[in-house]
């Protein structure tokens, strides 16, 4: 195989690997009512967590990623800031987003309410999260900062599960958390490759860890 089309391959897997296991998590969501498929060769139905706000900087992250479970996008869009490369807060899927010296503002709750409801669906239906965990961590850990933006007062590494049809993921997150009037907020990376969505930029090493059939070594 040409070098770039390997390049191309490494690129593309990550993501690739990510949209299957999404797509997976409608069919298993799709199925729940006729009992066709079953998780709990390996996990039981995850219990529900609720959002436990933005007291502090964990709190923050992940309530985010919970609320993008539960659907509730114009709520997860209250706990984040996301810069805007684009100019209009959302791009072609073809398209690639990259982040420039400046940015030109910030997405708007409805910008990102309508992106989510394509990427993800209505009511997070192509979404199944479990055990989402957040700690804070060594502020380097969250890599490059947008120019301009606000001062970042934590990192926090988010990390749980992604349940499929029939196969665990693994998926974890660095993020920088930004501070204003007392509030808590996440910094969105605002970013995404060629061919990718805005939401994969939001997990990340995300790894199989199983199936219904067992776990993998």
């Amino acid at each position: 195989m040409p070098k770039g089309r390997r390049a191309a391959a490494r690129t593309l897997a990550p993501a690739a690997v990510l949209a299957a296991a999404l797509l997976s998590g409608l069919l298993l969501r799709a199925a729940a009512g006729g009992g066709l498929l079953s998780s709990t060769l390996v996990y039981s139905a995850p219990v529900k967590q609720a959002a436990p706000g933005s007291r502090s900087p964990a709190d923050a992250v992940r309530s985010f990623y919970l609320l993008l479970d539960q659907g509730q996008y114009a709520e997860a869009w209250e706990l984040a800031r996301e810069p805007d490369y684009t100019g209009s807060g959302n791009a072609p899927y073809r398209s690639q987003v990259s982040a420039e010296a400046l940015m030109r503002g910030w997405t708007s709750r409805e910008a990102f309410v309508s992106r989510l409801n394509d990427e993800l669906g209505y009511g997070g239906a192509w979404l199944r999260l479990a055990d989402v965990q957040a700690e804070e961590t060594q502020l380097a850990q969250a890599g490059p900062l947008p120019r301009g933006g606000p001062e970042v007062a934590a990192a926090v590494r988010a990390h749980g599960t992604l349940l499929g049809a029939c196969t665990i993921f693994h998926w974890e997150k660095v993020l920088p958390v930004t501070r204003s009037r007392g509030r808590y907020q996440l910094l969105l990376p605002g970013t995404k490759a060629a061919g990718a969505l805005f939401y994969e930029e939001w997990f990340a090493n995300v790894r199989q860890i199983g199936t219904l059939r067992g776990t993998v070594p």
